[in-house]
């Protein structure tokens, strides 16, 4: 029996931790988190050791477990400092080249809130212009047929001659011009334009204001911290 009871409370026991063991959830920034490992939280500290990845600038002596795994990558000297990332306003992604995508380096800083657009960047369109034209302008073509009022001194029309008051009475002295070949030019016939526009200026209208276009999809700001004291990731 005894037996029988040692061997059950060792099969409980097993069982218990295998349970406890296998429910434990895996710590982001526990004490079994590893250097270099990046955890957000939503309080108002990094836990312990953690420091929040803000770009800061870490002593080089009791981080050198760090600069083994990071580098300069986030700055610092390599000698006396040490720089972790600085993911203040800034999502992280994978570095490399995806599939469609640009490259990016290993800690490559890159992307921005907003864009201005570039005339390169618009689409066709088209704006309201004015025309101011300069000079005097003009007020059309005047021209004015003279006649004479004295008695005409022939029968035949001619170049020169002025269209004249008839010399006896019952004279026909108008005719409807329906032959064309039967048209003579008169004297006294004078016109004149205005100067016209010789330049001027066009004003496009601004449209716009300017503003850069936001690119920020829906976030919220939390606490990015990063592992400085934990256990040093093996290779695979």
């Amino acid at each position: 029996m005894k037996t029988k009871h040692a061997l059950f409370s060792t099969s409980m026991l097993a069982a218990v931790a295998a349970l406890t063991l296998g429910a434990r959830p895996a710590a982001a920034c526990g004490d079994d988190a590893y250097i270099g490992q990046i955890c957000i939280v939503a309080g108002n500290f990094c836990p312990r050791n953690t420091v929040e990845a803000n770009g800061q600038l870490l002593p080089f002596n009791a981080n050198q477990a760090l600069y083994s795994l990071i580098g300069t990558t986030y700055g610092g000297d390599g000698r006396t400092t040490v720089g972790v990332p600085d993911l203040r306003g800034r999502v992280p992604t994978g570095y490399g080249t995806g599939p469609g995508l640009t490259t990016r380096a290993w800690g490559q800083k890159y992307g921005q809130e907003g864009v201005t657009q570039t005339i390169a960047m618009m689409a066709p369109h088209t704006h309201a212009a004015t025309f101011v034209p300069s000079g005097s302008g003009g007020g059309g073509t005047a021209a004015e047929v003279k006649v004479s009022t004295d008695p005409g001194d022939t029968n035949t029309p001619a170049g020169g001659k002025y269209l004249s008051a008839a010399s006896s009475s019952g004279v026909k002295i108008y005719n409807s011009g329906t032959n064309a070949s039967a048209l003579t030019p008169l004297n006294g016939v004078s016109g004149g334009g205005g100067g016209g526009s010789s330049g001027g200026t066009v004003t496009v209208n601004a449209t716009g204001g300017g503003q850069p276009i936001p690119t920020l999809p829906p976030s919220i700001a939390m606490r990015y911290c990063i592992v400085t004291s934990g256990l040093y990731p093996p290779r695979p």
